[in-house]
Formats: structure tokens, C-alpha cells, sequence
């Protein structure tokens, strides 16, 4: 009798780098803090610790400690590198240098000081456009609640 075998596992095997969570946080923050000072604007800090939390949380952070080591191996050999994907939405990609997309929305920083510009608009933007829809959500309700006492009343 033969046995049955599967030839390919149901598990993934992700690669295994000893302290790769660490060094990839270790990594945006620096990174992070060169470009913007020691006090990161709130929606730096938060859009790091969102996607960190995300990559960390799903074992992903090797993945993105190897690809922070392709990239500046290719680029130091006079490669060039283009990602894809959704790495290019990700600001830890961006700072862990794996691409040079940055995902935020366009904005200023100063070399010098490190003031950055349109960060605080964007939070404004983030906050309206929240605010619209709630209203439009709401309008909605009213809508259907009023057709449906309409319909009652008639």
C-alpha cells in the first residue's frame, strides 16, 4: 500500500531574521526623525505605528528587513530599483528605503529645522472629509426615514 504524501505543505514558511521587528521599527523611526526632527508630526507618528503594527503584527517585517537589503545591494552596484506593488503605498517602505515613493500627500520640510508644511492640512482634509460623509450618511437616513413615514401615513 502506498502512502499518502502532499508535496507541498499547507504552512507558509516565512524566513526567520532574529530581531528583524525591531530593527525595521528602529529603522522608520531613525529614518523618520532625520526628516522631520525628534518631534515627528502627529500624522507621521500615527501613519508609522499604524503600518508597523500591521507588518509586525502579520510577520511581515522580515520580508521588508530583506528587501531593505536587496534594494541598497542593487543600488550600491549601480542598479536601479523600482518597487511595486503596495510597497509604494507604505510609508515604512519609504523610510526603511526599500522604495522612493512617498505616500503622503505633497508637502514641504525644512532641511534645516525640520518644520514640515501642509501636514496639519492634510489632518484638516482627513477631518472634513470625515465630516461629509457623516452628514451625507445622516441625510441619507433622514431620506429613507422620511419615505418611510410617508409610506405610513398615506
Amino acid at each position: 500500500m502506498v502512502e499518502s504524501i502532499k508535496p507541498i505543505k499547507d504552512d507558509l514558511y516565512t524566513p526567520k531574521i532574529e530581531g528583524a521587528d525591531e530593527e525595521i521599527r528602529e529603522m522608520s523611526y531613525q529614518m523618520a526623525r532625520s526628516i522631520y526632527g525628534d518631534d515627528l508630526p502627529k500624522i507621521v507618528e500615527d501613519r508609522i505605528e499604524k503600518e508597523l503594527k500591521s507588518i509586525i503584527g502579520h510577520g511581515f517585517a522580515v520580508i521588508y528587513l530583506i528587501s531593505h537589503k536587496l534594494v541598497k545591494k542593487s543600488l550600491d552596484d549601480g542598479y536601479l530599483v523600482g518597487s511595486r506593488g503596495s510597497v509604494g503605498s507604505s510609508l515604512v517602505a519609504t523610510l526603511t528605503e526599500i522604495t522612493e515613493v512617498n505616500p503622503l500627500a505633497p508637502h514641504y520640510v525644512c532641511p534645516s529645522c525640520k518644520h514640515s508644511e501642509s501636514l496639519m492640512t492634510d489632518l484638516l482634509v482627513q477631518a472634513l472629509t470625515f465630516l461629509i460623509r457623516t452628514v451625507l450618511n445622516v441625510e441619507r437616513r433622514i431620506k429613507k426615514m422620511d419615505m418611510i413615514f410617508r409610506l405610513k401615513r398615506s
